[in-house]
């Protein structure tokens, strides 16, 4: 079995390359500038330039695929674009190849499978694309709700925990803890401020998640989540008109902790307040709707 994904390399990219950088090297450009457009190596470049042909494919001869070429070196050699807007006409492009067209008959050709004529593998679905822009739209809002954060400089740094804050949120309509969002390896504190080590992906903070799926089943209209320092002087400030959970030790095992619990109450918690214990920090778990509300409601209590 063979996935048309096997295909685009070899059918589709390494072609497109090596036209690019044909036309590029015919217009004055050096390997080095070239392989550096392209992202590969100076001798793939000239691998490239020493075979211009390469394997004969289909796909080449296409007028669309001339067409491509022609005007992905117009935008480099204008430098009217950036390497990320170069990749998304390349992906969307190969979307484009894929779906009905020329790569879908490479595919077919290359595979011994009786693909029927309405084949639609390809082809995303109005529920695949509507989970996609859901999920791309929860990572921007982390992203940007942790950036207002970060530009608090120290007043933020205060609050985040020595093993660094976690900050969750769940994708509209998201039903499991592979639906959260949150950042790898955590918002960590260097010289007293805030710092994104990684951008937002799923399947990150797992305990949050399991928080956060949990009291989402049971009523809770919140989708996001923020890991605080849990001390006197901070729960004073942050959340005195909040409603609390408040264990008596260190939570090592939040899903008992959870099923414990009167299901209905759910609803009306804001925190939890995790007393930490030997070998174990103090943390404050604050809820919000979305990311930006979390955001906005702590730089209100910090400034």
């Amino acid at each position: 079995m063979q996935f048309i994904c096997e295909i685009v390399p070899s059918s589709f990219l390494t072609p497109l390359r090596r036209a690019i950088a044909q036309e590029l090297a015919n217009l004055g450009y050096v390997q080095i500038e070239i392989a550096k457009i392209l992202g590969v190596s100076q001798p793939v470049v000239s691998s490239y330039l020493k075979d211009p042909k390469g394997s004969s494919s289909s796909i080449t001869s296409r007028g669309a695929f001339e067409e491509l070429v022609s005007g992905l070196v117009m935008r480099i050699k204008s430098e009217s674009t950036s390497p990320i807007n170069l990749m998304e006409v390349i992906c969307q492009e190969c979307q484009q190849f894929r779906t009905a067209g020329p790569l879908c008959d490479v595919h077919r050709k290359k595979t011994s499978i009786d693909f029927p004529p309405d084949c639609n593998i390809c082809f995303p679905s109005p529920e695949l694309t509507e989970v996609f822009n859901q999920r791309l739209q929860t990572t921007r809002e982390l992203f940007e709700a942790a950036q207002k954060l970060i530009q608090t400089g120290e007043k933020f740094g205060v609050i985040i925990p020595e093993i660094g804050c976690q900050f969750v949120s769940l994708a509209e309509n998201g039903q499991k803890a592979s639906d959260v969002a949150g950042f790898p390896g955590r918002i960590i504190k260097v010289k007293g401020k805030g710092k994104i080590v990684a951008l937002p992906e799923f399947q990150q903070g797992p305990t949050l998640a399991q928080i956060l799926i949990y009291f989402k089943t049971h009523g809770s209209p919140y989708r996001s989540i923020i890991s605080l320092r849990n001390t006197k002087e901070i729960q004073k400030s942050i959340i005195s008109e909040k409603v609390v959970i408040q264990t008596e030790e260190a939570d090592r095992n939040w899903k008992k902790t959870l099923e414990s619990m009167p299901p209905g109450k759910f609803k009306d918690f804001d925190v939890i307040a995790d007393a930490g214990g030997h070998g174990f920090e103090a943390i404050l778990y604050l809820f919000g709707r979305t990311p930006s509300e979390i955001t906005d409601y702590l730089i209100s209590k910090i400034q």
